[in-house]
């Protein structure tokens, strides 16, 4: 497995230019996996993730995300791998609007938490010194609101670090990016980033250890590097794809047309 991600991240780094568009909308045919794909990943037992129209944002559509228990867990991932420029040093949009649905047992702090996927030293041949940078809104300030769409700007925000080789959780919640790029780096052993540290992708998502019941949302995902960036807005279809209640009347009128005009050649 290790070895098949190495090959897909070389051929990106190879190939891979970085998107320079605005809006993108992303519906459930768009989703699959691979690279510069939305993909659903490390969903447990009692736990869900889908594009869905129960508590549409901008459109028709959001990604909805739920767990039922403290074993729930559930993923939406971005990964692009290494892309020139693509680097912590250059990073400069990061934003997602979440929402927390009334009516779960879950902690009152808990939210749909967005990460970054790093590379500390920035180099393809080495896989030892990865993890995440996550932003969580406990560690940022304010109360959350259950019911109601949050618009958060999060590039100057708190990041904690959580590094995959070996597994630690860095307990140090309030450092920024910029403090992880050029200050002291807290927690032993601690993956060592800065300007050129890669970031290879990003996710968003719920659980691990979350006693109780949550539902919550997710929409207009947007980073930048620069002038390469790409914002996400999750829909059920297209647009064009659905009908409007004023395109669907005139279809009507003229099915009823067709089916009068057949019975007066009949006659």
């Amino acid at each position: 497995m290790k070895t098949l991600l190495h090959a897909a991240l070389l051929a990106a780094a190879v190939t891979g230019t970085g998107a320079h568009a605005a809006a993108i909308t992303v519906t459930p045919e768009d989703m699959g996996p691979g690279l510069n794909h939305w993909n659903v990943t490390n969903v447990r037992v009692n736990s869900s993730a889908a594009i869905t129209n129960t508590n549409a944002r901008d459109g028709n559509g959001s990604v909805e995300m739920s767990l039922a228990d403290g074993n729930g867990k559930a993923d939406f991932a971005f990964t692009w791998g290494y892309v020139a420029g693509r680097t912590l040093g250059n990073l400069s949009a990061l934003s997602y609007d979440w929402y927390r649905a009334a009516g779960g047992t879950a902690a009152a702090h808990l939210q749909p938490a967005l990460r970054l996927v790093y590379d500390a030293d920035g180099n393809i041949d080495t896989q030892d010194d990865t993890g995440y940078l996550i932003w969580e809104q406990i560690y940022n300030g304010g109360g959350l609101v259950d019911g109601a769409w949050t618009s958060s700007d999060i590039i100057g925000g708190n990041f904690w670090m959580r590094q995959f080789a070996p597994g630690n959780t860095v307990e140090n919640y309030g450092t920024m990016l910029a403090e992880w790029m050029n200050g002291p780096r807290p927690g032993a052993p601690a993956d060592v980033l800065g300007a050129n540290s890669a970031i290879l992708g990003i996710e968003f998502g719920i659980g691990s250890g979350w006693n109780g019941s949550f539902t919550g949302f997710v929409d207009n995902v947007h980073y930048a590097f620069g002038a390469d960036g790409q914002r996400f807005n999750f829909e059920t279809a297209a647009a064009g794809e659905v009908p409007e209640p004023a395109s669907l009347a005139l279809l009507g009128l003229g099915i009823a047309a067709a089916v009068t005009a057949r019975k007066r050649k009949r006659a």
